[in-house]
């Protein structure tokens, strides 16, 4: 399923490319930070991702559902392993912020564009995991404002997901 997930994401980031190419956009400068140096955009990402992660910490230890989230993460994609957590982490982070924050957000602003990431993070019985992702998308979304481009945002949740999806490794029976 992973090869699945990959391509999933791949998909989905080339299409939030296509459109925001289509729309005239100019691709370097959503791709880069036009406001700030791009290595200061991927150090505020990537301190940002950790603030999430610390946040996180504290939903998870006090919400069944993490516990849930957990379970499906491991049903949908087999057991989950260091490398397996890398490759999802790089495609999930990289295609959702191309597309909440690099195709959607000029279009629709920061708080739908962040209400669809947290719609998208929506499943059975995870309805505070939506709450967490919206919240997160208005952060990513701010760093995408404030950069001018998604490398923030893609650092902040690359960050994100490959330390909670490593965790999951480590919770892991192989």
């Amino acid at each position: 399923m992973l090869a699945w997930g990959v391509l999933f994401y791949a998909v989905l980031g080339g299409g939030a490319l296509l459109w925001i190419w289509l729309r005239g956009d100019d691709l370097a400068d959503l791709l880069r930070s036009s406001r700030c140096p791009w290595d200061v955009a991927l150090l505020l990402g990537g301190c940002s991702g950790l603030a999430v992660v610390l946040a996180s910490d504290f939903w998870v230890e006090r919400f069944a559902w993490s516990e849930r989230l957990q379970d499906q993460v491991n049903a949908l994609f087999g057991p989950m392993t260091i490398p397996r957590a890398a490759a999802l982490a790089l495609s999930s982070g990289v295609a959702e912020e191309l597309l909440f924050r690099a195709a959607l957000l000029p279009v629709v602003g920061l708080w739908l564009s962040s209400l669809l990431f947290g719609l998208l993070h929506c499943g059975p019985r995870l309805s505070g995991w939506a709450v967490f992702a919206f919240l997160a998308g208005l952060l990513m979304g701010g760093l995408f404002l404030l950069t001018g481009g998604v490398l923030a945002p893609a650092g902040a949740h690359v960050v994100i997901n490959g330390v909670q999806l490593i965790r999951l490794a480590g919770d892991s029976p192989d």
